[in-house]
């Protein structure tokens, strides 16, 4: 048997190996829940969006209706305050607090306004942190499970038979293993090359009994390979390490024999010097040459194998949407659907992984060399451009869209806050700085982020004109009722002076 020891280098391309898990706490879970349900990724996100802005909408609306009442209060108010705003119009403290006295007398507050809405943004800001999570979780997966094809490509032309451990009780020894949930034993006497009797399955696959030689002692190993010539892939593991890492390897014997006659009139590049490569081992007799040769096809064979697989998985599972490639990386034209390493590894340099109760970084888990090896079928996902930067340009358009509605919402409370017209102009320099700080996160997070900000600006704006209008009749009719009720509290000759210029005002207008 001619063996092809470093196989284990190709196979083992897992993103984490087996029993790792990326944590994510109960928000986490709950983005991954929505998102994941609704089957389309930039429409979950658009979902978990919608969302979140129900969960907050009573504490908005509450927020809204308790600014407008607090506005009613704060036109009461104008007068004064204008008098105040020219009394101390050169000692912004004092205005201060005089208008923190009269508004305190007249029983305005701010508190009791901005309270929901804090409570809301804390909400906000907790959801999103789950979403973040969820979002780097799931790109991970990404690759995660283009790994899992990776391997099952590789070892469909293998064995994969029951993890023993081996134990000595009294002098005896045993091969155990778990099925159902119940320790079973198989008494052995070791004999090195010799076949384990008694085993599950031993009619598919045949466990040997090898001893290793090293330095510091011989080392007992099962040989793991199936009965049938044509699965080319076995490996081994130390049974008295007892974590069963399995070291994969291929008979070469076997592989050239699967190889040999297989058509050379459509195969690609690799697969013909795989062929090619066999039918020259078979002709020279297993020559030094020819295996060097053979070996070094069947490597590459097996990994075009795998890297087709990865990026079938890839395209099938499609992290787009519209027109960007991939969500998991900003609409940008210089990011790609798959980055190269450097991007990779520097996304996940912070991410830990759970395993067996603790955790770990992620760094260096999947090297340059398999990264390279899993995404090499992916040539035109890691040169197109993911995205054209719409959605970069649509955030920030809808984001200052935003604050335009909100300030014009605002206009009347802002106007008293400072003595000289400062509170305004705040909210004039956060119409700039908002959309800028939006367009920096924009470049920076994934197109997820944009569409996430984007579909919340969107539906804070439409929520805005609602309250506005909705408020607005609510508000105007109250008004108009204290207006009336003013207005007949009010002595009869002022009534009649009232009357009086209304009616001189009509007759100059029918003039």
């Amino acid at each position: 048997m001619q063996i092809l020891s470093f196989l284990n280098a190709v196979t083992d391309v897992m993103v984490l190996p087996e029993g790792y898990e990326i944590g994510l706490d109960w928000l986490g879970h709950f983005a991954r829940i929505i998102i994941e349900g609704v089957g389309i990724v930039g429409l979950g996100i658009i979902v978990f969006n919608l969302v979140l802005k129900a969960i907050t909408l009573p504490f908005d609306i509450y927020q809204r209706v308790k600014m407008r009442k607090q506005n009613l209060i704060m036109r009461q108010m104008q007068p004064e305050l204008e008098k105040l705003q020219k009394q101390y119009a050169g000692d912004k403290q004092m205005y201060n607090q005089k208008m923190y006295e009269l508004q305190k007398k007249n029983g305005y507050s701010m508190l009791g306004a901005c309270l929901p809405m804090i409570v809301s943004l804390v909400i906000l800001i907790v959801a999103w942190q789950g979403f973040r999570a969820y979002s780097q979780y799931a790109n991970l997966q990404y690759f995660e499970q283009m790994s899992e094809s990776y391997n099952a490509a590789v070892l469909a032309n293998g064995v994969d038979g029951i993890d023993f451990a081996l134990r000595e009780e009294e002098g005896s020894l045993s091969l155990v293993y778990f099925e159902d949930g119940e320790e079973k034993k198989i008494p052995i006497a070791w004999e090195n090359g010799a076949k384990v009797a008694g085993t599950p399955n031993e009619t598919e696959i045949r466990y040997t009994m090898t001893e290793i030689p090293s330095s510091e002692k011989t080392a007992r190993y099962l040989t793991v390979t199936s009965e049938d010539p044509s699965d080319y892939i076995f490996y081994i593991y130390n049974l008295e390490t007892g974590d069963a890492s399995r070291e994969y390897k291929i008979d070469l014997d076997r592989f050239s024999e699967f190889m040999k006659n297989r058509p050379l009139d459509g195969a690609e590049e690799t697969e013909k010097a795989a062929i090619e490569a066999s039918q020259a081992y078979i002709a020279t007799s297993q020559s030094e040459d020819a295996q060097k040769t053979l070996a070094s096809a069947a490597q590459r064979y097996i990994e075009r194998l795998g890297s087709v697989a990865a990026a079938e998985r890839f395209r099938s599972d499609d992290p787009g949407f519209l027109w960007i490639k991939n969500v998991w990386y900003p609409d940008v034209s210089y990011q790609h659907p798959i980055p190269d390493y450097e991007d990779f590894n520097s996304e996940f340099r912070s991410v830990t992984v759970e395993y067996k109760g603790h955790e770990q970084a992620i760094t260096g888990m999947l090297d340059q060399s398999r990264y390279t090896v899993l995404t090499s079928e992916l040539a035109e996902e890691k040169d197109s451009p993911n995205g054209y930067f719409i959605l970069i340009v649509l955030s920030i358009g809808f984001m200052l869209l935003s604050q335009i509605v909100a300030m014009k919402s605002n206009k009347e409370s802002n106007k008293y806050q400072t003595v000289d017209g400062q509170g305004a102009t705040t909210q004039k320099v956060m119409l700039v700085v908002m959309p800028l700080i939006y367009a920096l996160f924009a470049f920076q997070y994934s197109a997820a982020f944009s569409i996430y900000m984007t579909m919340s600006s969107v539906v804070g704006i439409i929520v805005t004109l609602l309250c506005n209008f909705i408020l607005g009749r609510i508000f105007k009719k109250k008004e108009e009722a204290e207006n009336a009720a003013v207005y007949e509290r009010k002595l009869p000759w002022m009534k009649d002076a009232e009357e009086k210029k209304k009616e001189k005002q009509g007759k100059t207008r029918k003039k």
